[in-house]
């Protein structure tokens, strides 16, 4: 079965609020809510990859010195499986606009439960709102 590597970013302004956007005219999870990022491409590392999704969906730069990485979790279905990776980024350049027309919203981890997700970001969420909630 083929694996392809997801790369998600938790961006969080100076309330600790976490940056989710809200999926449209998609296949797959439309309708469902989502961390920016994306799939990592043919000939592209992690960072490159991570850098790309949120510059394309955000208009936002980031740097891969102020992204660490902070749990991942696997997506497995009847087609293939999906490598879920999470950074986490605190500081970026610009001001956040979704390029792809979908709705955004700045959420406390503690309340990310309220919006629909994947079920393969309840491990994520959990991991999050736990590293917030301590750091």
């Amino acid at each position: 079965m083929n694996t392809k590597i997801i790369v998600l970013l938790a961006l969080l302004n100076e309330k600790n609020e976490v940056l989710v956007s809200l999926r449209k005219n998609r296949a797959d999870h439309n309708g469902f809510w989502e961390y920016p990022g994306g799939k990592v491409e043919k000939g592209e590392n992690i960072d490159q990859a991570l850098i790309r999704e949120v510059k394309e969906e955000l208009n936002i730069e980031i740097s891969k010195h102020c992204v660490a990485p902070l749990t991942f979790a696997l997506d497995e279905n009847e087609r293939d499986n999906r490598l879920l990776l999470l950074y986490v980024c605190r500081k970026w350049k610009g001001n956040v606009t979704s390029l792809l027309e979908q709705k955004i919203d700045w959420v406390k981890p503690i309340d990310l439960g309220r919006y629909q997700m994947p079920d393969s970001n309840l491990f994520l969420n959990s991991i999050l709102r736990d590293w917030v909630t301590s750091s």
